[in-house]
């Protein structure tokens, strides 16, 4: 009798763990280890590279950015990762083939252009508030090109993350939790309301007011990891 299949609960947004994991968890320490997971994650699964900031790094991970700092000097000194400083604050990390279980695929870097500015611009908005804890994975810039395509302004985006921020404090304040937001993907429904509402720059001033207030007020009461 043939064992039965397994099923997938999630269909979508799997890794594939297997050997490269074994031996990163043999080398690593626990901290190292919990970033390349979360790198695996996040990466591009065609090139196996990830941009981000330790800010943003640590914030995904509710980790001090120093103990980050030291967890990827870990994975360049292991060979586990390739870290490259591109001036300033961000940094890609890439995922060396030995541990990287997909066939790179030879796509060329992206040159600046149009679409690269817009999606730099929707990650550094995005990426801005305190109730947002996520790095800018491959789906959050995918998501972004498609905005840009579609002809979704800049101001509508900050508009939708400003409303959508407003939100997520009043229920975090009354829930009394710690639940962030993730993904790019909790705006992109809010974009869609702020166009076919037109909502006038008379309320997005006292609003973008009352966020800055209750960002602070849950930041008083869910202090960040020391």
């Amino acid at each position: 009798m043939s064992a039965p299949r397994l099923i997938l609960k999630q269909p979508t947004g799997w890794f594939a763990a297997g050997r490269e994991f074994a031996q990163a968890l043999t080398l690593l320490s626990d901290g190292a280890f919990k970033l390349y997971v979360h790198a695996c994650l996040m990466a591009n699964r065609h090139t196996g590279r990830l941009r981000a900031t330790v800010d943003e790094l640590a914030r995904a991970m509710t980790r001090a950015p120093t103990e980050v700092a030291m967890n990827l000097e870990e994975l360049e000194a292991r060979a586990v990762c390739r870290v490259t400083r591109n001036g300033g604050s961000q940094l890609v990390l890439e995922i060396r083939d030995r541990f990287w279980p997909y066939q790179r695929q030879p796509t060329p870097e992206r040159t600046l252009g149009p679409e690269t500015e817009f999606i730099e611009r929707v990650r550094c908005l995005f990426l801005a508030p305190a109730c947002v804890q996520a790095s800018f994975s491959a789906a959050n810039e995918k998501l972004a090109l498609d905005m840009y395509r579609r002809g979704v302004s800049m101001e509508q985006i900050k508009r939708a993350i400003l409303l959508g921020c407003a939100r997520k404090y009043v229920a975090m304040l009354n829930a009394g939790t710690r639940t962030p937001i993730t993904s790019l993907q909790y705006f992109a429904d809010v974009v869609e309301e702020v166009n076919e509402s037109a909502i006038p720059e008379s309320y997005c001033e006292p609003l973008r007011w009352k966020v800055e207030r209750m960002e602070q007020q849950w930041q008083q009461a869910h202090p960040a990891r020391p």
